[in-house]
């Protein structure tokens, strides 16, 4: 298990070690004349579960905790640092049976019984069981309409199921609790509806409709520029069109704009009016990802002849160790060595993971528009540096 795992569940020993010396407290209030020992054998299992977590013993401060619930059945506290302890060490199914005998208590508090939704609401979650997960936040939100955790989680997961709409109106029901506004988030969201209507439902009017209200609310919204661009090329819009959407993706989001390329490089006439475009775009930033980018999508395309003539005409020379072995990547003539040197570079090249995370720090190979790790919108860029 992890170290910040363990300081999780020392931090749900430590609480319930306080809630326990407080229920003595008030027990030795009403009962002056209840044995010493007993209160010894209640707590001394607790003092050994947290002894068990400083030495990195999860397991064995687990058979404690299991001990502690044993001696206090009527303590709801410790049932739930129980099944915490249960979902942080894969035993999902046995966390699953704690909160749902919580729940089956007649005697159980609305506090208690929000908790426990909750509580088996991220069982589900962990255990990649989303509809009963969200039938549990619901739950606990019918408790308590504006339960942060439970609003959160659920739109994590209408995030994870590709629900839009449904997500945007929990993070607008999120924006109001909290007194602030996502703009960005919520252009994301629409954003990939309209993707969603373009790609999936072809259509292109509400398509354009939920791009520009995502623009609306973030010029910076690159996903629904993309969409924009996406529509004009299947309507085979003049180039003027096109180059005009870009130029405004290139002003309001440039380390995005490359992204824009694989969807015109395809059709001849647009590949080569784009050519001048481009150009100036290298000259204007020396943005090393978009002249790579454009590149390789000329050599996928079968326009080897033309990636020299590129880069003979801009004068592109990487400037970092990735850049090099991209562009080595693309060489088709040359000496043996030099053609073996390229051939290790395409085989690189196939490996590689082209972006980053600069929120959390993870690496992907395609392009996403939300972090599968720390779930931030926009936050993945292209990979720059000297490093592979």
């Amino acid at each position: 298990m992890t170290t910040i795992t363990h300081v999780a569940l020392l931090f749900l020993a430590v609480a319930v070690l306080l809630a326990w010396w407080v229920w003595n407290q008030r027990e030795q209030d009403v009962d002056d004349g209840e044995d010493a020992a007993a209160n010894d054998a209640r707590i001394t299992p607790l003092l050994r579960g947290i002894n068990y977590l400083l030495s990195d013993q999860a397991d064995l401060a687990l058979q404690e905790m299991v001990q502690v619930a044993r001696l206090r059945s009527d303590a709801i506290d410790v049932y739930m640092a129980l099944g915490e302890m249960f979902r942080s060490s894969g035993e999902i199914g046995r966390a699953v049976r704690i909160h749902q005998n919580l729940l089956a208590r007649p005697d159980i508090s609305s506090d208690g019984r929000l908790q426990a939704h909750f509580a088996l609401g991220r069982d589900f979650h962990t255990g990649g069981l989303l509809d009963r997960a969200l039938r549990q936040y619901d739950h606990a939100l019918g408790i308590q309409s504006d339960h942060l955790p439970s609003l959160e989680a659920s739109l994590r997961i209408r995030e994870q199921s590709r629900e839009w709409l449904p997500a945007e109106e929990l993070l607008c029901r999120i924006e109001r609790i909290r007194g602030e506004e996502s703009h960005f988030h919520r252009a994301s969201l629409y954003a990939e509806e309209a993707r969603r209507c373009w790609r999936d439902d072809h259509h292109p009017e509400e398509a354009e409709d939920f791009a520009n209200r995502a623009i609306g609310l973030d010029a910076a919204c690159a996903a629904a520029y993309l969409v924009q661009l996406d529509l004009l090329i299947a309507q085979t819009a003049p180039w003027q069109a096109i180059e005009d959407r870009f130029t405004l993706l290139w002003q309001q989001c440039r380390h995005h704009a490359a992204q824009a390329i694989p969807s015109w490089i395809g059709h001849d006439a647009y590949r080569e009016a784009s050519t001048t475009l481009l150009l100036r775009c290298w000259h204007d930033g020396h943005d090393e990802q978009l002249m790579l980018l454009w590149l390789e999508q000329l050599y996928a395309a079968g326009c080897g002849s033309r990636v020299k003539e590129i880069v003979m005409e801009s004068e592109f020379v990487p400037v970092s160790l990735r850049g090099e072995m991209r562009l080595l990547a693309l060489r088709e003539e040359g000496d043996a060595d030099s053609q073996r040197l390229a051939e290790r570079a395409r085989v690189w090249r196939k490996q590689v993971k082209d972006y980053r995370c600069h929120e959390c720090g993870v690496e992907v190979r395609e392009m996403r528009w939300q972090c599968p790790q720390c779930h931030q919108w926009g936050s993945i860029r292209a990979q720059e540096g000297g490093g592979l």
